[in-house]
């Protein structure tokens, strides 16, 4: 392992050991739950997307699912056990379906004499998912539109598809107030200022400005729409691009 890799690893691990795994221990050994000769072997930290204090779980009470990589020579079929001695790494490590599909994670495990660390930070997975979804049909609904040339629904129904996707990918980072409301102005300067960091595609930001500004044009009735089907059918493109894009960060087949 590169060794600069390696350091950084080490100071993540003792992080997330220091912040929230060794104060639980302490809190459960004052209490009497846990022996002063206790061994850690595994943690788990689980995070709310509501703002509730974080769960910790140790050992036996952590709940996964991961993706093993077994050492050479050792072969397993579907349903087998595998045992600490045959594992040479984790691949990958995601919740169970006990857990909220909202709340992040992070995994610590020992294998031998070194630890594995899996994290997710991306809250609000399954809400995304609904948002994703949502966009989908909204932007088949601006499809059709387009066809018949309904040009206000098409705008009106083109914007809400590239705001629910915007949204979806929004929703990634913790903020509850967001999550329960999050109006059009300020949806749109938290994308703004997250196309800034270079996160997506100019183009992603000028397509959702520009559809923002030609709502209200379309479903207040303010003034002419100022659009060409030609533009029309490149806002389109650009819009299926962007959910696409939202699935791919929230792990859902386009």
């Amino acid at each position: 392992m590169d060794k600069h890799k390696k350091e950084f690893g080490q100071r993540l691990l003792q992080q997330f050991i220091d912040l929230y795994v060794a104060p639980e221990i302490s809190r459960r050994q004052r209490a009497g739950e846990l022996d002063k000769s206790f061994t850690l072997r595994a943690a788990q930290i689980i995070f709310f997307p509501d703002g509730k204090s974080p769960q910790v779980r140790i050992n036996s009470e952590i709940r996964a699912i991961g993706k093993v990589k077994l050492k050479p020579g050792i072969s397993k079929k579907v349903g087998e056990d595998i045992f600490e001695h045959e594992v040479e790494g984790l691949d990958q490590v995601n919740l169970t379906e006990e857990d909220d599909p909202d709340c992040g994670h992070a995994t610590l495990v020992r294998i031998g004499n070194s630890w594995i660390i899996s994290f997710d930070f991306r809250y609000n997975k399954a809400f995304s998912a609904k948002h994703i979804e949502t966009a989908r049909q909204f932007w088949a609904s601006a499809e059709s539109s387009l066809k018949q040339k309904n040009w206000a629904p098409f705008i009106d129904s083109l914007f809400s598809a590239a705001e629910l996707a915007v949204k979806s990918v929004l929703l990634s980072f913790p903020d509850p107030k967001f999550r329960k409301k999050a109006t059009h102005k300020l949806i749109q300067m938290r994308y703004n200022r997250f196309a800034d960091l270079g996160n997506v595609q100019p183009r992603y930001r000028e397509t959702f400005n520009k559809l923002s500004g030609l709502r209200d044009c379309a479903r207040y009735l303010k003034g002419p729409i100022p659009i060409s089907k030609e533009e029309a059918r490149n806002l389109l493109s650009t819009v299926k691009e962007m959910i696409d894009d939202a699935s791919r960060r929230v792990e859902i087949n386009p």
